[in-house]
């Protein structure tokens, strides 16, 4: 299990969304937006149990989840956090849980829309297997004054990738 750095429960912790990717029988995609939230070192949200989402984590708990920052880092990129885990599903709605996700991201005490009292609904626990993307969960100068450390890191792998070796990259 990966651990989840402070920046990264920050971002899981506001309200950015996160897209949730699984994958189909067919071996297609099937993605969806989900509310998110930082128990620990594992990441849940709650789902309808006869969601596609649902159904194809039963059967293939592979999960792919892409929160977007609304910062760039000093390259001029869009921040997101990439989590690769696995899922685990749970039988029954954790009404605390979704009321605080309802709060994060409506600002209500309990959303009209919540799935909170559906008898279908389960959580969904994700073990994290990775963290990737681009912002301070990967890199811990990223963030610094000027971002001059990120930059000189940066600079080194193209240098060393433009050298025809993929060490440090």
């Amino acid at each position: 299990m990966v651990a989840i750095t402070a920046p990264a429960q920050a971002l899981l912790g506001s309200d950015a969304v996160a897209h949730c990717w699984t994958c189909n029988r067919d071996g297609s995609p099937q993605v969806s937006v989900v509310w998110v939230i930082a128990q620990g070192d594992e990441i849940l949200f709650g789902t309808d149990a006869k969601s596609q989402k649902a159904k194809n984590l039963a059967r293939d708990p592979h999960v792919i989840l892409s929160i977007e920052d609304t910062e760039r880092n000093v390259r001029g990129f869009q921040r997101h956090l990439v989590v690769r885990g696995t899922a685990t599903i749970e039988p029954g709605p954790d009404r605390q849980l979704l009321d605080r996700m309802a709060n994060s991201y409506a600002g209500l005490d309990r959303h009209p829309l919540s799935l909170r009292d559906s008898p279908s609904c389960v959580m969904v626990r994700v073990t994290i297997d990775r963290i990737s993307g681009v912002g301070p969960w990967i890199d811990e100068t990223a963030d610094e004054t000027g971002g001059e450390q990120a930059k000189q890191n940066y600079q080194d792998k193209m240098a060393t990738a433009a050298a025809g070796t993929t060490e440090g990259v």
